[in-house]
């Protein structure tokens, strides 16, 4: 009868795993706020993280990763997922307030300087859209500035003021548009900021593992790279402090 059980006991592990596979990203990801909500949070993380490196770039599913890792005492993690979602809402209170939270983990942590008036206007600015937002109207805006063009040509000879005011307009929120489209997916894909990953990290005065000393860094802490060579990155904190450490130990915004 043991080989029958064995069978068995297979035939059911290989019928749940293709349940597991048959569930839709909308179906496992409810099933990770169900064991969030039963206080799994390590399992909840796990789900959340697979989705995202499945292409899942959503400002709720990194708000909710954050918070899984938050629970689950891994604070670097968290402050990575919160970063991310305010990539893409950069005013969502609830992210705000939990990436504070989760700074306050953060031994050594220092504070960014606030935005001056003109920042804070440009970030508004370039949140109106998405990157794909601003590309998708600047194909619009540049058909209607081809019909533009050619109605204004067309009426050249009754000398229509009006359309040549409008192609002038559109001419020039085209090209905003566009130089809008091309910052903004820069933007997202530079990667020149990082949260350091583990705690104790020493940074060096030079790119060598037997350089000077210069300050430590902890898990939490968000850097700006300013080099990198194929193993080390030169990192820059808040307060102005810069020091190479292993590119390993940052992941990238």
């Amino acid at each position: 009868m043991r080989p029958v059980r064995y069978i068995i006991l297979l035939l059911l592990l290989g019928y749940n795993t293709l349940q597991a596979q048959d569930l839709t990203p909308q179906q496992r990801f409810e099933k990770a706020n169900t064991l969030y909500q039963q206080n799994k949070y390590t399992e909840a993380a796990g789900i959340y993280q697979q989705l995202i490196n499945e292409g899942y770039p959503l400002e709720d599913l990194y708000f909710n990763a954050g918070n899984a890792y938050y629970k689950s005492n891994r604070t670097g993690q968290a402050i990575y997922n919160y970063e991310k979602a305010l990539q893409l809402n950069p005013y969502n209170e609830s992210v705000i307030h939990n990436l504070d939270l989760a700074n306050q983990r953060v031994q050594g942590f220092t504070d960014e300087l606030p935005l001056l008036f003109f920042q804070k206007w440009w970030q508004q600015w370039e949140h109106l859209h998405t990157p794909n937002g601003w590309a998708v109207g600047s194909l619009v805006l540049f058909w209607l500035l081809i019909g533009g063009v050619l109605a204004y040509l067309l009426a050249a000879r009754f000398n229509n003021r009006i359309v040549r005011m409008g192609v002038s307009v559109i001419g020039v929120v085209f090209v905003a548009y566009l130089f809008m489209a091309i910052y903004t997916y820069s933007s997202l894909h530079s990667h020149h900021t990082g949260i350091v990953m583990n705690s104790g990290i020493k940074a060096k005065a030079a790119p060598d593992q037997n350089g000077k000393d210069l300050f430590e860094l902890n898990e939490g802490m968000k850097v700006q790279v300013l080099d990198a060579t194929a193993d080390y990155c030169k990192v820059q904190l808040a307060d102005g402090k810069t020091g190479w450490i292993a590119c390993d130990e940052v992941k990238r915004l």
